[in-house]
């Protein structure tokens, strides 16, 4: 796994940064802190700045991390007991802040309309109501993997997920496409745009659907849209054998890591099915949570789908 540990020189470096930048703008979602992140980050430490454009350009492993970010427990608050906040305040301001700015030296941040109330920056927490759903909101069911967003083109190219919060260790799972010794065969017939993926149930109000391939980019070295959950089953024997080889194939290289307060966790989704363990929840302001960025390396590729050239929600 690709992992950078901060050093005290680093946080004597970060945290003037995130501080200075926390008087400037009260919230992340802010069009103005979004437009200035990509700057701002490049007054980040140069070793952590290396580390996030080796990974980005060289793509040495599906996930990465970078630890030992300082955060308060007290400071922080009690979990919410939804992902709906206040747009103007937040307890967590400096700690968004710092994933932002991590994130803005793969691309920018971008939300949807259709999910989470059009934020950019999104609370993972577990919500009584959907402790039995299929959604990073529950807790009772295992997540399955997938790739984030499956069903759209423009989905993110990175997932940022920064831990606030981990009393109970739950392990974010993940597998890469890299780790998995391809068949050729199979690896023609995933590469067919016949696949049709349909929203998760984090898009509420979208009922269409795409058809697509499942891998491609290079033979020899593929990208992967896969979400079996939110696909139709293929009527074709040939689809559906290959669609079954590649879940074999990625359940027997699935692991996880149990992220601590502090850490980032970017997550190459073109490379990198991820998902969640199930757990025990308690609703009493002390249960897991996680801040969550998607990525685009490129904005432009969504300017038919966004309001001006600036925006970073896609409708």
């Amino acid at each position: 796994m690709h992992k950078l540990e901060l050093t005290n020189e680093d946080i004597e470096v970060i945290l003037p940064l995130v501080k200075g930048v926390a008087s400037r703008h009260s919230s992340v979602e802010e069009p103005a802190f979004l437009d200035s992140a990509s700057i701002y980050a490049q007054e980040l430490p140069r070793r952590l700045r290396a580390f996030l454009n080796t990974f980005r350009l060289t793509e040495p492993s599906g996930v990465c991390i970078v630890s030992g970010y300082p955060v308060d427990d007290a400071k922080i608050g009690r979990t919410p007991s939804h992902w709906e906040k206040e747009r103007s305040s937040s307890s967590t301001i400096e700690e968004e802040i710092f994933l932002h700015l991590c994130g803005a030296l793969l691309g920018d941040a971008f939300a949807w309309s259709h999910q989470r109330g059009g934020l950019v920056c999104q609370d993972l927490v577990p919500i009584e109501q959907h402790a039995k759903d299929m959604l990073g909101s529950g807790s009772e069911l295992e997540l399955v993997w997938h790739t984030e967003d499956a069903r759209y083109s423009y989905r993110g190219d990175y997932i940022g997920l920064m831990c606030l919060r981990n009393p109970d260790k739950v392990p974010t799972t993940f597998a890469s496409i890299d780790d998995v010794q391809l068949d050729q065969d199979r690896v023609r017939v995933l590469f067919e745009p016949r696949f049709v993926f349909r929203p998760d149930p984090s898009h509420p109000t979208d009922t269409e659907h795409e058809a697509a391939a499942v891998l491609f980019g290079d033979p020899g070295s593929p990208y992967l849209r896969f979400d079996p959950y939110s696909m139709d089953r293929p009527e074709d024997e040939e689809m559906r054998s290959a669609m079954d080889y590649l879940i074999e194939a990625l359940d027997e290289k699935l692991t996880g890591v149990a992220l601590l307060p502090g850490d980032c966790l970017f997550i190459d989704n073109y490379k990198t099915v991820h998902g969640r363990s199930s757990f025990k929840a308690r609703f009493d302001g002390t249960d897991r949570w996680l801040k969550r960025i998607n990525i685009t390396r490129d904005l432009r590729k969504s300017r038919v789908a966004r309001k001006a050239s600036a925006s970073r929600v896609i409708f």
